[in-house]
Order: C-alpha cells, then sequence, then structure tokens
C-alpha cells in the first residue's frame, strides 16, 4: 500500500509540473505606436480574459522596452525573455540564424502591424529618391538591417537594377526617431532625411522647412508589416495554453484598437509615458495605412529580397515557413 501511494504521490507531482505554465509574461519591445497590441492586451485586461478560458490565473505581463533590437535578441537567447517583439527583418534573422537550434529555434507568432515609413527632409533641393548625392545624410533606426534600411534597398534595386541595391547605404546613419526629429527641426545638419513612422510623420510633416519625398509604401504599394512578435520553439511547447492565449489577446487588442482609438491612444501615451496630444496619436490610428493585424504583409517580398541579397542564408518557401503554424490559414503574404 505504501508504494502505491509513493506511486500515485510521483504520478501526482509530475502531472503537475507537466502542466504547469509560466507564472508572468517577460516581452521585449523598443518604443512607437507599432507596439499598441502588446499594451492593449496588457493594460485592459485581454490577456487575462483570455487565460481564465483556457483554465489558467491570470499572470503579470512585463513589457521590457530597450532602444535597440541586439538587446532584445540577447534577451530571447539568455531566455530573460518570452516573447520578443521588434522589426520583422530582425524576426527574420532570428528565424534563419536558429533553425537547426532544436527548442531554441526562432520562429513568429504573429505579425503586430503592418505601416508606412516616411523620407522627411529638410533640404528643399531634394524631390525624390533620385536626387539623392553622396553629400546627403539619411537617419534610420539601424543601418543595412532595419525595416526602413531594407525597403530603401528594395527601392534602390527598383530604380537603378539588381546589384544596385546598396546605392543608398552610404548615405544612412544609425540614429534614434526622437534624435532625427530633433536634428531636422533644428536643422543641425547631423541628417537632412529621415525614415519616420507614425507618430513622428504626423509630428513633423507639416513643419515649415520639412516636406516628403518617398514612402515605403511605393515599395510594394500597400503598408509592408514592419513589426512582430516571435519566441522560441521551446517555449512554445512547455507552455501551449498561454501561447494560444496571448495569440488570442492579440487579436482582441487589435479589435479594441479599431473599436476604440480615443481610449488606445490614452492607453499608448500611458505605457510610454508621452506627452504627445491625444488628438494626434488618435489621428494616426484612424489612419487607412495604419494596420494592425495578425496576418504578415508583403512579407514574402522581403524575405525573398534578403535572400537574393545574402541577408538569409535560407529563402522561405512562403511567409508560413517563418511562423508557427497557428496562423497559416490568416490571409497573409
Amino acid at each position: 500500500m505504501r508504494r502505491i501511494v509513493l506511486v500515485l504521490l510521483f504520478l501526482t507531482l509530475a502531472t503537475g509540473q507537466a502542466s504547469a505554465e509560466v507564472d508572468r509574461l517577460r516581452i521585449g519591445a523598443q518604443f512607437g505606436l507599432g507596439y499598441l497590441p502588446l499594451y492593449v492586451l496588457r493594460d485592459t485586461g485581454s490577456l487575462d480574459a483570455a487565460l481564465k478560458r483556457a483554465g489558467l490565473p491570470a499572470i503579470p505581463v512585463e513589457i521590457h522596452n530597450f532602444t535597440g533590437g541586439p538587446e532584445i535578441a540577447d534577451g530571447m537567447l539568455s531566455r530573460a525573455l518570452d516573447i520578443g517583439s521588434g522589426g520583422i527583418t530582425a524576426m527574420m534573422i532570428s528565424w534563419d540564424k536558429t533553425r537547426s537550434a532544436g527548442a531554441h529555434a526562432m520562429r513568429g507568432i504573429a505579425a503586430l502591424s503592418a505601416m508606412p515609413y516616411v523620407l522627411l527632409t529638410d533640404n528643399a533641393a531634394l524631390h525624390s529618391l533620385r536626387d539623392l548625392t553622396a553629400k546627403d545624410r539619411i537617419g534610420l533606426p539601424a543601418v543595412k538591417i532595419s525595416v526602413p534600411a531594407i525597403m530603401l534597398q528594395l527601392a534602390a534595386e527598383t530604380l537603378f537594377g539588381q546589384g544596385h541595391e546598396q546605392t543608398f547605404d552610404p548615405m544612412t546613419i544609425s540614429l534614434s526617431q526622437p534624435d532625427g526629429a530633433t536634428a531636422l527641426l533644428a536643422g543641425s545638419g547631423v541628417v537632412d532625411g529621415y525614415t519616420f513612422a507614425a507618430p513622428f510623420i504626423q509630428q513633423l510633416q507639416d513643419q515649415p522647412g520639412i516636406h516628403r519625398i518617398w514612402s515605403s509604401n511605393d515599395v510594394f504599394g500597400t503598408p509592408t508589416t514592419s513589426l512582430a512578435a516571435w519566441t522560441t520553439v521551446g517555449f512554445r511547447q512547455d507552455n501551449p495554453k498561454t501561447y494560444a492565449a496571448f495569440l488570442a489577446a492579440l487579436h482582441d487588442a487589435m479589435s479594441f484598437i479599431s473599436a476604440h482609438p480615443d481610449k488606445a491612444a490614452a492607453i499608448y501615451l500611458q505605457a510610454e509615458r508621452s506627452h504627445l496630444p491625444p488628438s494626434l496619436i488618435e489621428d494616426c490610428l484612424r489612419q487607412p495605412d495604419m494596420i494592425f493585424s495578425t496576418a504578415p504583409s508583403n512579407t514574402t517580398g522581403v524575405a525573398d529580397f534578403m535572400a537574393r541579397t545574402g541577408r538569409l542564408k535560407q529563402r522561405p518557401g512562403t511567409w508560413q515557413d517563418l511562423f508557427f503554424p497557428d496562423i497559416s490559414t490568416e490571409k497573409g503574404s
């Protein structure tokens, strides 16, 4: 009888350990309006509700904001973060580098947002990309690998042909969006152009002496997914209910943003401690080319380009190859 009791106790403990999932969710993000779904799922209780439907208790959601993608990559590798988020190009590189890493392999959970990057300049001589010269300096969040950097390379290839995709690279410098905005408004000469995303576009585009010369929408004709969320194979395997709840909460958060742009704007301003006018954020959220969707857009085109130019060693066959199968039936591209 004692042996039977011990066996039953062991089985109970083993079952409990096997079914245990994370007691908090640690998410890495940078700063910007494109990360709004993450703030909404935390601050509206969307994740708590999804966890409850799955039979799990509510857990704290920790969103750690970083100034650069490499810090998020380090956090994922060291397991200090459960979910990473950032540029879709960074996600592709993580997928490519870890494809053979077993439980440490990384794949996308879902897209977060699609939006244009707009090149604004204070140089009156610039009217299009063709007017750029070696004297110009264009600011980007990160040269060569960030989403706007890749989109500029795609634009260069369209303008000048294959083999010329790096035409604009010598003109670009890494600079944060706030610093880029300060530089243009001050006319400091650090840069004479910057590829901004919302809400910086709306802040600057009507300022005296500043005008637009290019949009990343010009590359594919529609907004391209800029930000995505991803995790490891191991995290998904060990936390299937939490993973599913997170994805469900993302869907709910995006529906909330669409239905309540005023409340979503307030959540963003509070989350990033921004002093921007709520009306400006609301206006951004109501723009037709500001899209919050878990389905990626134009991902295949970006991945094809990155593989062809050596940024990816493995070309994904479809956009679904980059993501876990939970969103494979969505209308992505």
